[in-house]
Order: C-alpha cells, then structure tokens, then sequence
C-alpha cells in the first residue's frame, strides 16, 4: 500500500462530515484541504461516492484513505488490495472547459490528465468530477477515450438533482462498448444512501 497516512473506518459516520460541503458547493468548487486530511473536499466526496458504489457491487468492506504523494486512495479490507485515484475537475468555476458543455466538458478534463503521459497514468485510476455539464454520454465519452490513456480506469462522477428529499449523484465508469453506471442517493440529512445500478 502506498504511504497511507489516514484511513476513513466508517463511511456512515463521515457522511455526516460532508453534509456542509455538499450543501454548501463552493466547498467542491474551490474549497482547500479538509483539516487533518490531506485531501480537497471534491476529492474526499468523489471518493467516498465511488466507495459507496463498489461496496454495493462487490458486496465487500471497501473504504478510501489518504496518502502522501496521491488524491487518495481506495482500500478493499476484506482483500486487502488498493488503487491510486488521480483526480480532475469539470466545474462551472474551475479551467478553461468551465465554458464547454456535455461531452465536450468531459472529454477536456480528461484529455488534460491524459496529456501528462503514460508514466503520470501508470496504475491510477482517473476521476472526473463534473458539474452541470448538461447532457453527455458515458458510452460515447468511453468510445472517445478507449485506447488513448495508460489509467486502469476512468470514473465519472457528479450530481444529478437536488431535491426536499436528498441528493442524486451519478458514478460512471468509462468503457468502450457499455459503460456501468449508477445512482447514490444521500438522504437530506446525512444519515443514510442507497445505491442504485441505472446501466
């Protein structure tokens, strides 16, 4: 395992740390490094997000943590295996693709962290946090991409509606023929979520 310096134990109890940064959004969009952890809140949010989703799917004790050197990492205790996640923005606010909409928005930030080369990609898993990108595809996006990067994965992650009820967000991972995706629903007061496969 990489340098891991601080492991979340239980995703319920965290859930409720995120409630003021998720209902207040400047916090993902440009808030600094969560004390006592060394990741940004969008950061530490998609992670517990993609956490969520692969523990509803495998049906194990998966959890992330931070690390020295990385935008965290996501552990697997009943294996024992992990994975590097590398991370980059698709917001409103952030980056020359803040004027970009749908795909294009997408495809930009991922072309960004592509363009670092094979060796930046080496053994991470990419996630793209996305903010009123409008209407994209996860399978054309994974067409767009496939055979063009060295990540083991790419993700794609951001909300979906805001209701009196709670908070939707999706969870795609990018393939090139049909890319898997899903729904988590955090209930409005942080207490509880349900996961949901949508394709």
């Amino acid at each position: 395992m990489p340098r891991e310096r601080q492991q979340i134990k239980d995703l319920r109890i965290v859930l409720k740390d995120f409630e003021p940064m998720v209902k207040d959004p400047r916090f993902l969009r440009n808030g600094r490094q969560i004390p006592n952890f060394s990741l940004l809140p969008r950061e530490a949010w998609a992670n517990w997000l993609l956490c969520v989703v692969l523990r509803d799917f495998f049906g194990r004790d998966i959890t992330f943590a931070e690390d020295e050197a990385t935008d965290g990492i996501i552990y697997d205790r009943d294996t024992d295996q992990w994975f590097i996640t590398e991370h980059v923005s698709a917001l409103d606010t952030l980056g020359p693709h803040s004027n970009l909409k749908g795909e294009a928005r997408v495809l930009h930030a991922i072309q960004h962290k592509i363009s670092r080369g094979p060796e930046y990609a080496y053994g991470k898993r990419l996630i793209v946090f996305i903010e009123n990108a409008e209407l994209w595809y996860p399978n054309r996006v994974g067409r767009a991409v496939h055979g063009t990067h060295n990540f083991d994965a790419i993700y794609c992650i951001g909300i979906s509606s805001v209701t009196d009820e709670g908070y939707t967000y999706f969870v795609a991972q990018l393939h090139n023929v049909n890319s898997p995706a899903w729904e988590v629903f955090v209930n409005y007061d942080f207490t509880n979520w349900t996961v949901r496969r949508v394709q």
